[in-house]
């Protein structure tokens, strides 16, 4: 913007100027013409004023070497200096009629006419296009060199001005990114203009204020945790006061896995993030298929499974893995009936592992994103499928819904295979 506007500037400046060095150059020509043709013409008058006759030749030796561009006309036809133009100015001159014009190759002429007893002496000066234009171009070379001059003085110190302007910018944006990427200890320079300060100083503040509020919530997630230590360590209480050693067992380690997830979910608040690891699905779904089975048998449930040979290594702990099945599974427990049947699948596909849980149920309510936090068709909390969608897409996949095979809703897991 500053090399167009100073560009343009510096255009309707120097073309005026450029015109009017122009316009001098001409007019200093033709005034240079008509100072020798008066000078000529006035010796002529006293050449002449003395003498009976005209003679030409003595003339011409009065008045010496007379300049280019100079011609004297005697009424007789002879001529001396310049002669043989025959331009308007030229003619009118010598018919008695001060004249001046430009001729056919742009030369400018002034006639004066002097008065004899044998007739009209014509004094024709000439400025040819050569000295109407003489310094002309040096000048504008000159007017285009000061003009390119003011215009790279204006980028120059415009660079100079926006480099001031987009450092504290730039230290913005970087500051921005990094919150964006978590490191919330960040904070702006309180540097350049007073508009830029009072943004770094609001961007400190969200910083300042978003640090608070998710310490805060680690704080009450963590609190929220360790109170279930409290119910655990009752329920496991109980589970050994179960007089069946198979029913004690499997309550016992149920109680187990479920204090291993809440120590998990105190130590990743406590750190803000979980540690990066990988965990084997089809193993898992192999584990925790019996469990399920247990209950499945007593509402007279089918489960029907298939389970790939080898092991399925995707990015996400076995924690997360279990998690995601048990909430699969639960969701099928909890709003279909007793009695109706389920399928797990879990198979290497793509560079993927698939898991599709299906059932023979009603199915999805039609319309509804259930995948969306707080979104149920079932009257429950919502929760489920989205907990399932963020250990996904925290692996690096992604989850879909639909219509099963069996005839009722199905949710397919898609998940990386670990390199």
């Amino acid at each position: 913007m500053a090399l167009a506007v100073t560009s343009l500037v510096v255009i309707a400046f120097t073309i005026p100027l450029m015109l009017v060095v122009r316009r001098q150059a001409i007019e200093r020509a033709q005034v240079n013409a008509e100072r020798e043709a008066q000078h000529f013409a006035g010796l002529l008058a006293l050449l002449i004023s003395g003498s009976e006759t005209l003679d030409p030749a003595s003339i011409d030796a009065s008045l010496g070497q007379l300049p280019p561009g100079v011609a004297v006309y005697f009424p007789s036809g002879e001529s001396i200096g310049d002669t043989g133009s025959n331009s308007t100015a030229s003619l009118s001159t010598r018919r008695g009629v001060p004249a001046s014009d430009f001729d056919i190759d742009g030369d400018w002429e002034v006639g004066i006419p002097v008065s004899t007893r044998s007739g009209i002496v014509a004094v024709i000066s000439t400025a040819t296009v050569a000295e109407q234009s003489s310094g002309v171009a040096v000048a504008s070379l000159v007017l285009a060199a000061l003009g390119l001059l003011i215009v790279a003085i204006a980028v120059l110190v415009t660079m100079r001005l926006l480099r001031e302007l987009i450092q504290p910018v730039d230290e913005l944006a970087r500051v921005a990114e990094r919150l964006g990427e978590g490191d919330l200890k960040t904070r702006a320079t309180l540097d350049g203009p007073p508009e830029l300060a009072a943004v770094a100083t609001a961007l400190n503040g969200l910083a300042a204020r978003l640090s608070g509020l998710i310490e805060a919530e680690r704080e009450s997630l963590a609190d929220l945790s360790h109170r279930l230590r409290t119910p655990l360590t009752s329920l496991r209480l109980q589970a050994e006061r179960v007089p069946s050693d198979d029913d004690r067992i499997a309550l016992t380690q149920a109680v187990d896995r479920m204090e291993s997830a809440v120590d998990g979910l105190i130590h990743d608040v406590r750190q803000g993030r979980k540690a990066s690891t990988t965990g084997d699905l089809a193993g898992v779904v192999r584990r925790r298929l019996p469990f399920w089975q247990v209950l499945a048998q007593e509402q007279k449930r089918q489960i029907v499974h298939s389970i790939a040979s080898g092991p399925s290594i995707v990015n996400a702990s076995e924690e997360d893995l279990a998690t995601l099945l048990d909430l699969l599974l639960g969701n099928v427990f909890s709003h279909t009936d007793s009695g109706v049947a389920m399928a797990v699948d879990v198979r290497s596909q793509n560079g993927h592992a698939v898991l599709t849980v299906g059932d023979a149920g009603p199915g999805f309510s039609p319309g509804l994103d259930l995948t969306a936090r707080g979104v149920s068709g079932g009257g429950s909390t919502g929760l489920g499928l989205d907990i399932v969608r963020k250990i996904a897409i925290a692996a690096g996949g992604g989850i879909a819904t639909r219509q099963a095979a069996m005839g009722g809703a199905e949710v397919v897991v898609q998940l990386p295979l670990a390199d």
